[in-house]
Order: structure tokens, then C-alpha cells, then sequence
């Protein structure tokens, strides 16, 4: 998704765009329990293992883009669809 090429936008709008997209339609739900924020996948996508973690990875990348932070996610290994938000705060 290359808006900036396309339309001639900036490069960070062109990445807030792509955060605001990946956001909302692959991620599910963000939650914060006990100091820890949760974010759910949407159970209902049809991507592979590998897509989706490539497209997490970008995700994070984006979010260290605008906050200059290093995140990291940690899957829930009863739940496979739920990660923890850990780093950066």
C-alpha cells in the first residue's frame, strides 16, 4: 500500500494510514489488564501463519516509527489469537 507514490502524500501520513488500516481491519480488540495491553486478531481472516506475522511485524514497526520505542508482541500460548503488548512504557 503505497499511498505516497499514488496520491503524493507524506511518508508519515502514508504510515498512518497503513497503522489506522492494520488496526482495524486485522486486529479485533486492544484490552489493558494489570499494567499489560492485550491485542486480539480477528479470528476471521483467512491469512496464513507466516502472512500474519509479517503483517504484526509491520505493524510493530509502524508503531516504533511514531513513538521511536521498540514494542514487542508475545503470543498467548492458550490462545493463539491473543498477544501482549510488552516494551516501549
Amino acid at each position: 500500500m503505497q499511498i505516497v507514490k499514488q496520491f503524493g502524500l507524506k511518508k508519515t501520513l502514508d504510515h498512518l494510514i497503513q497503522l489506522i488500516y492494520i488496526s482495524t481491519n486485522i486486529l479485533d480488540s486492544f484490552d489493558y489488564q494489570n499494567d499489560i495491553s492485550f491485542l486480539r486478531i480477528d479470528q476471521s481472516l483467512d491469512y496464513s501463519e507466516s502472512e500474519l506475522n509479517q503483517l504484526l511485524t509491520y505493524f510493530l514497526d509502524l508503531i516504533e516509527f511514531f513513538t521511536h520505542e521498540r514494542v514487542r508482541l508475545t503470543q498467548d500460548p492458550v490462545d493463539s489469537s491473543c498477544f501482549a503488548l510488552s516494551g516501549g512504557y
